[in-house]
């Protein structure tokens, strides 16, 4: 499942909610308990749930002890009728507050704070293990997001008690004030592209938000292809190449990805034979007989072979997205 955030004192939240629906992305992110967050709160926050539900999208709202004092009401079922359907608890609430709130919403732990003995109190309270998600922080200051280690750590327990595991990833183009460091859940995607970041946690988790409000560069898009479709889309330099779907054949090859029904019967003249890098395009010329015209994707440096043209090469940023290709998988080259 692919979600957003919005933020209750972004201007551009409506825009970014319709943008989403429009999609078919069905679920939203937002916190109510942002210290820098100023004003008429709750009037914003109906207006942004109202058209959230009109637009059929189910929101998750981050709550703390302090969301009561910050939004001026008296307890947290006063949010259900606002329309957030789902809470995820921040630090510092007992077993029975947690126990109560699960009566009423679709209740988030904190499943990066969370440890195994504190989530056996909740599940022997009675909660339903499969009415809970374990929802990821998301670490707006450098420096200080998860490791991937404990990451997997914590993943691996609330996988044993079948709980969905949901994730942040960092926005792409406007980030999130103050620090506008981007938000995520890894440290090591605060500065990956965000699109590589969401297909990597895609495969480890069932729930990939973007936590800022930033969608630039159509990543919801390519992230909505990739978790319906299973197309991963890769940017491209070449002069030789149209934009275009293919897909890899399912064998594995140690040296490079390679995309079936690309050979061809006309010439292909030897030209640009040269070293081949990581994320290298190539087309066997006719020195390669019957595998003239094949693609292939370079997974690692090679040397240059008189049979093989240089035809192109992924984008810097891109580069990470080689490293989660599966066998068999569609790919959509866009040409820049």
């Amino acid at each position: 499942m692919i979600g957003i955030s919005f933020y209750l004192q972004d201007p551009q939240a409506e825009t970014q909610i319709i943008h989403a629906a429009n999609l078919g992305v069905k679920r939203a992110f937002t916190s109510l308990h942002i210290p820098e967050e100023k004003g008429d709160l709750v009037k914003r926050m109906i207006r942004l749930l109202k058209l959230a539900e009109d637009y059929g999208m189910e929101i998750h709202a981050d709550v703390s002890l302090n969301t009561l004092d910050h939004l001026g009401i008296g307890k947290f079922t006063e949010l259900w009728p606002l329309g957030i359907k789902g809470i995820r608890l921040d630090d510092g609430f007992d077993k029975e507050t947690v126990i109560s709130l699960s009566k009423v919403f679709s209740l988030s732990l904190n499943a990066s704070t969370l440890n195994e003995d504190e989530l056996l109190a909740v599940l022997g309270g009675g909660v339903e293990p499969e009415s809970l998600i374990a929802w990821h922080n998301f670490y707006p200051r450098p420096e200080t997001g998860l490791e991937e280690e404990f990451f997997h750590e914590q993943n691996r327990m609330f996988k044993k008690y079948g709980i969905p595991i949901f994730a942040f990833i960092p926005g792409a183009g406007s980030k999130r004030g103050p620090l506008h460091e981007g938000l995520p859940t890894l440290e090591k995607h605060r500065l990956m592209n965000p699109y590589a970041a969401g297909i990597e946690l895609i495969q480890h988790v069932e729930g990939v938000y973007v936590g800022d409000q930033g969608t630039e560069d159509n990543l919801l898009e390519k992230l909505t292809a990739y978790k319906g479709l299973n197309i991963l889309t890769i940017r491209v330099k070449s002069r030789h190449l149209q934009s275009g779907q293919y897909k890899l054949r399912p064998d594995v090859s140690q040296d490079g990805f390679r995309l079936q029904n690309t050979r061809v019967t006309a010439n292909v003249e030897p030209s640009n034979t040269a070293a081949r890098r990581l994320g290298s395009i190539t087309m066997d010329n006719d020195a390669y007989g019957r595998y003239r015209g094949e693609l292939q994707i370079c997974k690692r440096n090679l040397g240059a072979n008189h049979r093989v043209n240089v035809i192109g090469r992924v984008i810097e940023e891109d580069i990470p997205l080689l490293a989660l290709l599966k066998p068999g998988q569609t790919i959509k080259l866009i040409i820049e």
